[in-house]
């Protein structure tokens, strides 16, 4: 079967799946050392704006779930981060879920210790790094920034922690967001940021109305149009094309042109005007990158019948023509002072596909590189949660 034929299965199947009855999630925390019950756990499920808290008795309950897969999220201050991925198209027994308390964060195995003005020094590069620096950053901000632990190692890198989790609060998208830090490193000398972690996300728009919950549904459209969520959906019911994004080959191919003027003047063909042309070609390098057309079809394929893989050979450029670049990101060098719509690229690391599902989550994250428009824009300011939908 063809792959385009498979992902438009996947196409009807995710259609069928907003029918389903949305389904509830419960059960009881438990301290694993002595079966205690756990109060004030958080529960929620990753990247969603869907969460709440264990009772006195460690009990909880999350109601309204779309039917999808999700990272569920179980987590309380001392105590190691529990999760598990969880499938809502189907009913979930009640669940018993035992935490292990955690040894105090690195003690005993720091080489440095926290920097005491770590938030001083690198409090910005942090904020840039991690809020980021788009239109929406100004109004994106950091509550609780002494919960961060900050330690530069002797291999150049900088490690920033969190006993706590971190909260905060953008006013221009209208979320109050809770982030757990699991890691977090800046390599100095590649300039080069890897964090991961799990969010969950308060919509502010439900308790509000009138010209700020309007202005919130606009941002978020805004910020959805062209971002890492929107190529991911549109990957999955096969719609790239149709939503916008046009992908390019980075591959290196073999320079014909070059090759052809090397034959002509191995000849000494009379070239006449156009000499200058392919002594221009020569001065070539032997390969080129080949920037070819690629279609959808070829870098998507039906894994099954909920699930969407994605993989190319060589880096892989993406493009969204429906979008104008902000000027804070024309201004960042040279290059970009050029582009007029964003431009991100891929590479697959491990040479290793990732897997993508109808709502946008995708996993196998450590084997996807991304640089370009995304590696600027896709932070925390902009981070939309996988239940969200375009107009909400």
């Amino acid at each position: 079967m063809a792959i385009k034929q498979c992902l438009g299965i996947i196409t009807c199947l995710l259609s069928a799946s907003l029918a389903f009855p949305q389904q509830k999630l419960s059960g009881k925390v438990l301290d694993a050392g002595s079966g205690s019950p756990l109060a004030s756990i958080s529960v929620y499920l990753n990247n969603t704006s869907i969460g709440t808290t264990t009772t006195a008795n460690g009990e909880f309950f999350l109601g309204h779930i779309p039917p999808a897969k999700y990272k569920l999220i179980v987590s309380g201050i001392s105590f190691k981060t529990f999760s598990t991925i969880i499938d809502t198209h189907d009913s979930i027994a009640y669940m018993t879920i035992e935490l292990t308390r955690a040894a105090d964060l690195l003690k005993g195995t720091e080489i440095n210790p926290p920097d005491p003005n770590g938030w001083s020094k690198w409090g910005q590069l942090f904020t840039n790094l991690f809020v980021g620096t788009s239109p929406h950053a100004d109004e994106c901000r950091i509550l609780n920034h002494e919960v961060l632990k900050f330690r530069m190692n002797d291999d150049n890198t900088l490690s920033i922690y969190a006993e706590k989790p971190l909260q905060l609060h953008n006013a221009a998208l209208g979320y109050d967001i809770t982030y757990k830090i699991e890691d977090f490193t800046f390599d100095f000398s590649a300039s080069v940021v890897a964090y991961s972690g799990s969010v969950l996300f308060k919509d502010l728009s439900l308790a509000r109305s009138g010209s700020k919950a309007l202005s919130w549904r606009q941002n978020r459209f805004t910020a959805y149009n062209g971002s890492l969520l929107h190529f991911m959906r549109s990957l999955y019911v096969n719609r790239l094309a149709a939503e916008g994004f046009e992908m390019h080959s980075l591959a290196k191919v073999f320079n014909r042109d070059k090759q052809r003027a090397k034959q002509l003047f191995a000849k000494q063909a009379k070239i006449l005007d156009s000499t200058d042309y392919f002594k221009k070609v020569l001065m070539q390098p032997d390969s080129i990158i080949s920037h070819q057309l690629v279609p959808e079809d070829s870098v998507a394929f039906a894994e099954d019948s909920m699930i969407a893989g994605f993989y190319f050979p060589d880096s892989l450029e993406v493009s969204y023509k429906l979008k104008e670049i902000p000027a804070a990101y024309r201004r960042l060098s040279p290059e970009t002072r050029k582009e007029t719509y964003p431009v991100s690229q891929f590479v697959f690391v491990n040479k290793a596909p990732i897997y993508v599902l109808g709502n946008g989550f995708h996993y196998g994250p450590n084997d996807l590189k991304i640089t370009g428009y995304w590696a600027w824009s896709e932070t925390i300011a902009t981070l939309l949660p996988y239940d969200y939908e375009p107009g909400q």
